[in-house]
C-alpha cells in the first residue's frame, strides 16, 4: 500500500489541492458558449492508453464503441495528425439524441501518460464557422509543462 502522506499537487482552474500520488484524474471539463440555449459546448476529458494497444488502435476502438451507443451514428471525417509533437486522431460525426440531431468534432491527443479528448458539440448541424472555431480552440492546446517557456 502506498504511503498516505505521499501527496502530489493536482491543478485545476480554481487552484491546487494535494492528493495521494496514486490517484488518477478522471475529471471532465465542460465549457458552454455564452448563449447556452443553442446547445454548443466544448469538453475536455481523459483516458488511459491500455497496455499493448497503439494510440490509433485505441482511437478506432473508442469510436467504434461510441458508434454502437449512439442512434443514427454517422462518421463524416477521420484524420490522423499531430499537435505540438503529440499524435492526434480527429473524428467528425453526427448522431440523433432524443432532443434532435447532434454534430460533434472530437480530437484525441496522445499525451504522456494519458489520452486527452477534446470534443466540440453542436445541437443540429455544425456550421463551417462553428467547426473552424472548435478546430482553432483545439489547436491552441499546450501541455502545462510545454507552457513554461512561453509564459
Amino acid at each position: 500500500m502506498s504511503d498516505p502522506l505521499d501527496l502530489s499537487p493536482f491543478h485545476f482552474n480554481a487552484g491546487t489541492i494535494k492528493l495521494p500520488a496514486s490517484w488518477q484524474d478522471s475529471s471532465i471539463l465542460v465549457l458552454n458558449s455564452p448563449d447556452d440555449k443553442n446547445g454548443t459546448s466544448f469538453t475536455i476529458s481523459r483516458d488511459s492508453l491500455p497496455w499493448g494497444l497503439a494510440f490509433n488502435q485505441f482511437a478506432e476502438r473508442e469510436m467504434t464503441a461510441i458508434g454502437k451507443q449512439l442512434k443514427d451514428y454517422e462518421v463524416l471525417a477521420h484524420e490522423a495528425g499531430e499537435l505540438n509533437g503529440h499524435e492526434t486522431e480527429t473524428f467528425e460525426f453526427r448522431w440523433r439524441a432524443p432532443s434532435g440531431p447532434v454534430h460533434q468534432l472530437m480530437m484525441m491527443l496522445n499525451a504522456p501518460g494519458q489520452v486527452l479528448i477534446f470534443t466540440g458539440t453542436c445541437q443540429g448541424e455544425m456550421t463551417p464557422a462553428q467547426k473552424a472555431q472548435m478546430q482553432a480552440m483545439m489547436a491552441t492546446f499546450q501541455l502545462r509543462s510545454e507552457q513554461k517557456g512561453s509564459e
